[in-house]
């Protein structure tokens, strides 16, 4: 071959390969495009609703769970007396309840009144033996973004908290008033306004992106949204009769309380708002969450120990709860850097009200290199929840141990995704959930067409091609992280029902589920599977409930 032919050849392979590219990332683009291009959805019927405007619930029992307070015992602190006035600055506000505040810390203790309208302020600090009071038709309200932002540097809000409390003992805040946090100030506009209905024909692909869409991130990152509570390395404290409006960030951060006890409380977000998770309980012991309602954008009750000094959570129950998220309902991590245990959950009613959006009912994630056990959830009622639960062992920061799990008596209706059970496998080992009991499971999917992405290999859907060290959700136990997550591809389980792989100690009794009418999926891999050496000890068995 002469140099002019080994030149031209060079000259076309140049041309070519852009080519060969431009024509790859087009078939790559419709790939990611088409499965969520065409009609959105179509309205259901749900036990609660949506405003118009989509971002609060319109029909929030409010008298099922807010009271007339009982006339207050010992010594009264009136803001009002201090200064405080509905009129008034927010800064003003800020010195004259902080001042109403420290006079009844150094009174030894009594409680601080909020009455006679909404008072705008910047960050309070709690203190031992205080009560907060804010009563019927009461409110403490957060500044805006840009109120905020006027600030100096120090004088922001607390990132601890809009209203919170450090080192403190025989805390209280209570209502039946409203705590205020202007959250839709601190967010961009979403991507896409209007309502997620729910699909007429399901796709994942299309659900997560069109999901995400409506969400409202933060405007900027030169300084942090306050939580509208924060509460740090406190005991016996009372949080009750109260509502919670729009927060900015995580409704009510609660790390290392003991003696926690939170009942009749209503949070009321704005559910398009980022990062609005409801409860985080950080660590801590003996804590009770009763009887609450929650609707919010993020996960609503969640259980985390964000880093390892973050002390452990030994004993919590949640009971008698209904609940709205458009993540988790009830989750455990994703952050777990120390010990989560003993934990129950029960008699609980998890929903989605006529909207498309959220993972599941039920969340328990270790994969930070803790041990998370003993874990019991029980009698829980899901209606239009996207998933029923995930059980997830993985390794993003360490090798942990997630154990001595039992989900009984739940019921859920109107799913998109099957439920899965999952550790991993890193290089040869295998780290293995370990002792999962499910009974009495009832699971019905709601009527739609489908459009299915189901990986397949010699070793099928779930091995050999992803790890398990990513953020981890029910739409993410197949899926491929890239850019961003447009571009994510994810993965349809090859079942409906229950998926389970890398699980040492598997007994399941009476898990029933109606798939859609044009189902083509079998109800689980555990049977086909369980002489694998990725499930052991597997317990089976199948028949259908009482009516």
């Amino acid at each position: 071959m002469d140099k002019l032919t080994r030149k031209r050849i060079k000259k076309y392979l140049g041309m070519l390969i852009p080519v060969i590219l431009i024509f790859s990332l087009g078939i790559v683009a419709l790939e990611f495009y088409l499965p969520y291009s065409g009609k959105q959805g179509s309205p259901i019927t749900t036990t609660y609703h949506m405003a118009e405007n989509g971002k609060f619930l319109t029909d929030i029992p409010f008298d099922d769970y807010l009271h007339e307070a009982p006339a207050i015992q010992g010594v009264v602190f009136d803001i009002r007396d201090y200064g405080a006035g509905t009129e008034l600055s927010f800064l003003d506000n800020t010195l004259a309840v902080q001042n109403t505040i420290n006079a009844a810390f150094d009174s030894g203790g009594g409680t601080v009144l909020v009455d006679g309208g909404t008072y705008r302020t910047s960050t309070l600090g709690l203190k031992s033996n205080v009560t907060l009071r804010i009563n019927e038709g009461a409110c403490l309200e957060c500044i805006t973004y840009d109120e905020n932002k006027s600030l100096s540097e120090e004088n922001r809000l607390d990132v601890l908290g809009y209203i919170s409390a450090k080192d403190a003992d025989n805390v209280k805040i209570e209502g039946p008033g409203r705590i205020a946090g202007n959250g839709a100030t601190y967010v961009k506009p979403a991507k896409e306004d209007s309502e997620f209905l729910p699909l007429d024909t399901f796709n994942l692909k299309r659900y997560i992106v069109e999901h995400r869409k409506r969400i409202m991130m933060g405007k900027e990152h030169e300084f942090k949204r306050a939580m509208l509570l924060g509460m740090n390395n406190c005991t016996n404290v009372t949080i009750q009769n109260l509502e919670l409006y729009e927060a900015g960030s995580w409704t009510a951060r609660l790390e290392g309380v003991e003696n926690l006890h939170i009942e009749d409380v209503v949070i009321n977000n704005n559910v398009r708002v980022a990062n609005t998770d409801g409860f985080d309980i950080e660590g801590g012991k003996n804590i009770v969450i009763r009887h609450c309602f929650i609707a919010t954008g993020d996960d609503a009750i969640c259980i985390k120990t964000d880093n390892a000094d973050t002390p452990a959570l030994d004993g919590m129950i949640v009971e008698d709860c209904e609940i709205m998220s458009l993540a988790n309902c009830f989750k455990i991590g994703t952050a777990t850097w120390n010990t989560i245990s003993n934990v129950i959950v029960r008699d609980c009613f998890f929903f989605m009200p006529g909207i498309a959006g959220g993972y599941s009912g039920i969340a328990i994630e270790c994969v930070d290199g803790s041990t998370v056990s003993d874990i019991t959830i029980e009698n829980i009622v899901m209606e239009h929840v996207t998933s029923p639960f995930v059980i997830w062992l993985g390794y993003r920061n360490g090798e942990g141990t997630l154990k001595n799990i039992t989900i009984s008596d739940i019921t859920a209706t109107g799913c998109d995704v099957p439920s899965a059970i999952t550790g991993y496998k890193k290089g040869s080992k295998i780290n293995y959930v370990q002792n999962v009991k499910i009974n009495n499971v009832r699971v019905a999917y709601r009527e739609a067409q489908e459009k299915l992405n189901i990986f397949n290999n010699s070793k099928g859907a779930y091995e050999g091609i992803l790890n398990m060290a990513g953020y981890p959700e029910i739409t993410r136990v197949s899926h491929m992280s890239l850019i961003s997550s447009d571009i994510y591809t994810y993965w349809d389980l090859p079942v409906y029902g229950l998926f389970a792989r890398y699980v040492d100690g598997l007994e399941v009794q009476n898990f029933v589920v109606t798939p859609r009418s044009e189902n083509i999926r079998e109800m689980n891999n555990v049977e086909e599977e369980k002489d694998r050496i990725d499930i052991k000890n597997v317990s089976w068995t199948y028949y259908d409930l009482p009516d």
